[in-house]
């Protein structure tokens, strides 16, 4: 089975560090190792081509991007990428990439199948419902498939991944640890409320929004708190190190009256730190309580709740045989549920399933 898969952005240079991008990465190349093969086109500044094991990494300039939205790009190659291809996956639902790839895919007889990020610009599927001439969706979490009202059809399932297993349990320092873009729905400014003068605070993540890295950056005066930027994976393996607790506390409500129903899709930063025995105490929101087990692997608060925030964290770091226990729970959920091989496992199978998508 030859299977394409298409981004908006390629992961790491000369690309983009982020959740999505890093998940469209991680899946491709679990597919391709069990299929033998497989491509991914994503939109980059430069042409490149490159093999990532077995995968083949298409980075292709775009010929525009759609009403100047970066996050909208129309890349050089897609039809071309497409010829051959049995099966279509396209990250990103609405955007003019996946949009032209799914009638693309009716010409060529190929079924397209597309996963939700949460994002999106100016396309058609504002307008019509593209997703009907798509094969399948395939979600990130239950969280994603319920926002679709699609919870019946055939072709359709739940991917979750996020993670390649159970790793080396961290060490454990002393450090209260985010990982994300700076983004008010990221809800990191009711961390750094709810932050004691006492905890070391680790933030890792691009500055993405001016404004809002200035408050961050208020609320964090008088605090020991660390603003790291977008960092590589070896220094974000060396920050969850240093985390004796990760904190995901993201919000429907942002702190400027901005809501969403898409904080997270998956909470894949929550499923890392599982993997590496970290207990997580995250926001009671989105697809986190699918991924955080209350008082079984991490713990739950409320949204935009700081001193809810500041008593979950303030008793892990008190407290290291919880965290033990927390931990080595969270490394068997992971190891059980989120990894990219049982991910890639249920993608094949839905394709499978498509007319034409098992020649």
């Amino acid at each position: 089975m030859r299977v394409l898969f298409t981004s908006p952005a390629l992961f790491g240079e000369p690309g983009v560090f982020g959740g999505g991008e890093r998940y469209a990465a991680c899946l491709a190349r679990a597919v391709a190792g069990r299929t033998g093969g497989a491509t991914l086109l994503a939109a980059a500044e430069r042409d490149e081509e490159r093999q990532d094991g077995p995968l083949r990494v298409l980075a292709r300039r775009p010929w525009c991007y759609i009403r100047g939205q970066r996050t909208n790009p129309l890349p050089r190659g897609l039809w071309e990428a497409m010829r051959g291809a049995d099966v279509v996956h396209c990250f990103q639902w609405h955007i003019a990439m996946t949009t032209a790839a799914i009638f693309a895919g009716r010409l060529r007889r190929a079924p397209v199948f597309v996963t939700d990020l949460g994002g999106g610009g100016y396309d058609l599927s504002g307008y019509v419902d593209t997703a009907r001439f798509a094969r399948g969706l395939l979600h990130l979490s239950s969280y994603a498939r319920d926002l679709t009202g699609r919870a019946g059809s055939p072709h359709d399932a739940v991917l979750y991944g996020g993670s390649d297993g159970p790793r080396e349990r961290a060490r454990g320092g002393p450090g209260v640890l985010f990982v994300g873009r700076l983004l008010p729905h990221k809800g990191v400014d009711v961390l750094l409320e709810a932050a004691e003068t006492d905890w070391e605070v680790e933030l890792v993540g691009a500055p993405l929004d001016a404004r809002y890295c200035d408050d961050l950056h208020q609320l964090a005066a008088g605090k020991r708190v660390s603003f790291r930027g977008a960092v590589s994976d070896a220094e974000l393996e060396q920050a969850y190190a240093r985390a004796a607790v990760v904190v995901v506390p993201s919000v429907y409500r942002s702190r400027y009256g901005q809501e969403t129903a898409v904080p997270e899709l998956l909470g894949l930063v929550a499923i890392e730190a599982g993997a590496r025995g970290i207990p997580v105490v995250a926001s009671r929101v989105a697809s986190l309580p699918e991924v955080v087990e209350d008082g079984v692997t991490g713990l739950l608060v409320p949204p935009g709740d700081p001193a809810a925030l500041r008593d979950a964290v303030g008793a892990l770091l008190r407290d290291p045989a919880q965290r033990e226990r927390l931990g080595r729970a969270a490394q068997h959920r992971v190891s059980d549920r989120f990894t990219w091989d049982r991910a890639a496992e249920v993608a094949l199978a839905a394709y499978g399933r498509a007319p034409g998508g098992g020649r």
